[in-house]
């Protein structure tokens, strides 16, 4: 699978010398490649790659006898034909059993980079499980500064230099390659108990909901027991060495001698019960020490199992993205911020013919903001609104506030309208002082950028003085705007939802969504609310 870079098609809007610019920075931002590991296909990876598709190129590759390089039995997902997907799968079936082994799958993995990404292309390699080793050895064998770094997800320990790098399986797992048709049996008895079996719950958590333990349950069904025997029998493990190697041979052209880039990430569920943390730790800790430096960053995703992405996806992937934003080199720009500010930049005005017909369709202020307690409905003080505009026949100061405070009430929720709360960077084109019985208070936030925790405790210090100082009133509501009211001003309110009214994420974000659709529409914004209340 290949996703372009979000800006290949839309610089073609831009002027010459913006365009020659900006390509040449598209250029040195480099590709994502993932390699999944054994009975997995690249899907696990989808929400990362949705995420990271936002801010540069993605590849990712199914490798042989897993995902759509079998034949689909019923509705495909791809446009191959049925001819085509039977030559694909006889490719592979033909494939001994010695092409399995891991060092010959790397050697596949190597002439697949070299064929399909460009020469001056750099590459970020994205593994989970076997694959993580999968991207160690590609790594160290990939030309130098060809790797710009690496996350690894759950992966296996590596092996200590000067020892065998051969697994050693238990002997069942030995006669069953002799009778797959028996390792078959066992699978179906693995999974008797359905949704709440070992071959699910080993992968995940006890607590996972029933619609992620499916979709589990659903992967571990499209593998083949004939071509797991073989990765297993053939699975080499990476070692230190090879780590080390591969680290010191990450791109560090453009940086300073002796920085701090530490672009080497490991994450791993604290529940992993395959490839349990402390391995991770480990190897974290073992790259640290031997460079004496911070050059490897470990996290340990709590309540999280083996399929990381499948257990916390929205977490995972804000962790990964929060970490790339704060450690790869800013010349990079891998950050969605960037990605949507050029965007801006080369649309123009914010007031221009085309964005203005925007501002017009989107909803000028939410419905109520609520969700249920048991049997009742709790309101949220805060509405989302995009900016007002002076002398607009709908959407004007005069216009709202005539709406909440003149007979009939037209307002579209319950409540009374107390204050506005602009967290826009940019001057209003509207008068503030038209409000009469409407305060106005101005909380700048930058535009594209998720609002750090010094902008959100001023957020809510404010709603908490305007609540406060409108104690008399019966219902106080405090409407938030940026421009289109939607990523910005979501976020924010969301914030003060979980941190303030104890919300759950998934309450705050979904409120939202139903009172002013489509809610958040930019996936970093989401996957930040994640990293930063996850564990509260």
């Amino acid at each position: 699978m290949h996703i372009q870079h979000p800006l290949v098609n839309f610089l073609k809007k831009g002027g010459a010398e913006k365009l020659e610019e900006l390509n040449r920075e598209v250029e040195e931002s480099p590709i994502f490649v993932f390699v999944h590991g054994l009975g997995g296909q690249m899907s696990n990876f989808e929400p990362l790659m949705g995420l990271l598709s936002q801010c540069s190129e993605v590849m990712s590759i199914d490798l042989p006898g897993f995902g759509i390089s079998r034949r689909q039995r019923g509705r495909s997902i791809t446009d191959y034909s049925t001819e085509e997907q039977a030559k694909l799968e006889s490719s592979w079936r033909s494939m001994s059993w010695e092409d399995f082994e891991t060092d010959k799958l790397v050697e596949l993995l190597q002439a697949w980079v070299n064929q399909r990404v460009p020469s001056n292309k750099k590459i970020v390699l994205i593994g989970h499980s076997m694959g993580t080793h999968l991207v160690i050895k590609l790594a160290a064998k990939l030309e130098e500064n060809k790797v710009e770094g690496m996350i690894l997800l759950s992966p296996p320990p590596l092996a200590e230099n000067n020892t065998s790098v051969k697994v050693h399986l238990p002997l069942t797992i030995k006669l069953f390659s002799y009778v797959p048709k028996v390792f078959d049996i066992f699978r179906v008895w693995d999974r008797i108990k359905g949704l709440r079996s070992h071959s699910v719950l080993r992968q995940l958590t006890s607590t996972t909901s029933l619609s992620t333990r499916l979709r589990q349950f659903r992967w571990n069904l499209d593998v083949d027991s004939p071509v797991v025997l073989r990765y297993m029998q053939g699975f080499r493990k990476a070692t230190y060495d090879e780590l080390a190697l591969a680290t010191s041979r990450y791109n560090d052209s453009g940086s300073t001698p002796n920085t701090t880039n530490q672009k080497t990430l490991i994450l791993c569920g604290a529940d992993d019960v395959i490839t349990p943390s402390k391995y991770s730790r480990q190897a974290a800790e073992w790259l640290n020490t031997r460079a004496r430096r911070e050059i490897s960053t470990f996290i340990e995703i709590l309540q999280a199992g083996h399929s990381l992405l499948l257990n916390k996806p929205e977490f995972v992937s804000g962790t990964v993205l929060d970490h790339i934003e704060r450690h790869y080199p800013e010349r990079l720009h891998l950050s969605p911020t960037w990605v949507l500010s050029v965007k801006a930049k080369i649309s123009g005005d914010k007031w221009g013919l085309k964005n203005e017909e925007k501002w017009r369709r989107t909803q000028s202020i939410s419905r109520n903001i609520t969700r249920r307690v048991g049997n009742a409905v709790e309101y949220a003080p805060l509405l989302a609104m995009k900016t007002l505009k002076e002398g607009d026949c709908d959407h004007s100061p005069q216009v709202l506030e005539a709406r909440f405070y003149e007979e009939p009430n037209t307002a579209p929720v319950e409540g009374v309208l107390v204050a506005v709360i602009d967290i826009s960077s940019d001057v209003p084109v509207y008068n503030p002082s038209s409000f009469q019985r409407v305060k106005y208070v101005k909380c700048p936030t930058v535009s594209k950028v998720v609002p750090d925790r010094a902008a959100i405790r001023r957020f809510i210090a404010i709603v908490d003085d305007l609540l406060e100082t409108s104690s008399d009133v019966n219902a106080p509501l405090i409407a938030v705007h940026c421009h289109y009211g939607q990523n910005r001003t979501i976020f924010c309110c969301c914030c003060y939802l979980i941190e303030r009214l104890g919300w759950t994420i998934e309450e705050a974000i979904e409120a939202f969504a139903v009172a002013k659709p489509p809610g958040i529409k930019h996936p970093h914004f989401i996957d930040a609310l994640y990293v930063r209340y996850e564990d509260r």
